[in-house]
């Protein structure tokens, strides 16, 4: 499948309905912990952006820690937001669901105080132009986190590799989807460093900019303020 943004966001619109238990079962449940250590970046924030919400799983956990916070869902697949209004029925008035591009965030200057970006950002065709629209909507002193899967280093790295050539075939025997798998199995070990994005976000104007490896490298944390 070629990664043009319409053939991505038709990737997500196949597999929306499957999409949690997939999460759970390619990750082994280890996604539960990273999203916690997502969140927990964000503590405290009043209005929260999640950026490539999909099915909100990010945005409600950030909602049942936070009781006076709210939020707003931004993706580019319908699909995946209208499973997210499903299932945040519990927290109707503190979120809204918003169909939109990373890259042209629909919202003004300094109108929030975290965005998070989990999973999402190596979907996005320019990170640069995303982590611009970011500062843009962060207020003085906002955060930024985001939560991306990556290449571990070393011998793990083999292991890692030699799974993500099996996504197809787990994918086709679980939500009988091979195809979209062979595109995200593609986009992970082709995916920038986490060091380049941290490069763009220091560019940008973010400060204190930190990294945290998860599980070895399957996946990294980045943290960012705006000053």
């Amino acid at each position: 499948m070629t990664a043009t943004p319409d053939s991505i966001k038709e990737c997500f619109s196949s597999i929306a309905p499957s999409y949690d238990r997939m999460n759970s079962i390619l990750s082994l449940a280890m996604h539960k912990k990273w999203n916690s250590e997502l969140t927990a970046s964000v503590q405290g924030a009043d209005h929260l952006l999640d950026v490539c919400a999909g099915t909100g799983e990010i945005a409600f956990q950030f909602l049942n820690e936070n009781p006076k916070s709210d939020a707003i869902l931004l993706d580019f697949c319908p699909e995946m937001l209208e499973l997210a209004d499903e299932k945040g029925k519990d927290l109707q008035g503190r979120f809204t669901t918003q169909v939109g591009d990373a890259q042209k965030i629909p919202y003004g200057d300094a109108a929030f105080d975290a965005v998070t970006i989990a999973y999402g950002i190596r979907n996005v065709a320019n990170p640069l132009l995303c982590f611009r629209e970011v500062y843009r909507v962060l207020g003085r002193g906002g955060r930024l986190s985001v939560l991306e899967l990556t290449r571990p280093n070393g011998l793990l790295r083999m292991g890692h590799a030699l799974y993500l050539s099996f996504l197809p075939l787990i994918g086709k025997l679980v939500a009988n989807k091979g195809t979209p798998y062979s595109y995200l199995a593609r986009s992970i070990q082709g995916f920038a460093a986490p060091e380049l994005l941290m490069e763009q976000m220091s560019e940008i104007g973010f400060v204190y900019i930190e990294k945290k490896k998860l599980l070895g490298g399957v996946a990294t944390l980045i943290t960012a303020t705006k000053c």
